[in-house]
């Protein structure tokens, strides 16, 4: 069964990245941006205008629920539009080409033999907007930490890191609860790698003690859409925007 899916943001870059990043991870065989439009909306006791984008995904049945956790993830509205619809007359070749298009890659396999912790750095630190979301029961220890030598960028909607001379973000170390590793590894490289970053391994200092630490960082991609630095260099302290929503990511 095909399935058309939308979505709508308030910026052509945000939606840029959410067709984009659904498109490389095989959760829609293509997306269609339109807009500006206006949108009229009741809003916490108020009613609001603004210009938004529209953004179009073809998928399966079957890929819904992960295209459906996957723009959750990505998009930076605390309650995002998610329409799906179900494509009652369709081709025979298209639909053969979305179902081809769409089909899962393969798991991710955790890294073998060392299992290091996670350092975020956005909406995924705890007290963000999406640490209980993604995170809960699956962490065993935070505490907060510095990465050193990189600089903080404002992105559509989360941000990003991107290695410097100088300069250091702030940030939790994270380590899995006990036998939930490689759920979180997964879990982490499907929400991130396709909305613009990479993993990699980076010492961290530990604030309460010092020590340092090598910690899975998502650091910007090349083609990453990175807005201006937050001299802060902490997400929690950046200058704040008017949004409909919280952000999100690493």
């Amino acid at each position: 069964m095909i399935v058309t899916v939308r979505t709508t943001t308030d910026a052509r870059a945000k939606a840029d990245a959410l067709a984009r990043g659904a498109v490389e991870a095989r959760l829609a065989a293509c997306a269609q941006i339109a807009g500006p439009v206006t949108s009229v909306f009741h809003w916490r006791g108020a009613i609001e205008t603004s210009e938004e984008w529209e953004v179009v995904f073809k998928t399966t049945e079957a890929r819904y629920q992960a295209l459906e956790a996957h723009l959750l993830a990505a998009h930076d509205y605390e309650t995002p539009e998610i329409l799906a619809t179900r494509v009652t007359r369709v081709s025979e070749g298209y639909a053969h080409w979305v179902e081809q298009e769409t089909r899962a890659a393969e798991a991710i396999e955790p890294p073998a033999p060392e299992e290091r912790p996670f350092f975020v750095y956005g909406t995924l630190r705890p007290g963000a907007y999406n640490h209980d979301r993604f995170l809960a029961g699956r962490i065993g220890s935070e505490a907060d930490a510095v990465l050193h030598g990189a600089v903080l960028h404002d992105g559509p909607g989360y941000p990003y890191v991107v290695p410097a001379e100088k300069g250091q973000v702030v940030g939790t170390l994270l380590t899995p609860a006990p036998g939930a590793y490689g759920e979180l590894f997964g879990l982490l490289d499907r929400l991130e790698l396709p909305v613009g970053y990479e993993r990699v391994a980076r010492d961290v200092v530990r604030v309460r003690d010092g020590a340092r630490v090598s910690a899975w960082v998502f650091l910007a991609a090349p083609d990453a859409p990175l807005g201006p630095v937050i001299e802060s260099g902490d997400w929690f302290s950046r200058p704040q925007r008017p949004l409909r929503g919280a952000p999100r990511t690493p």
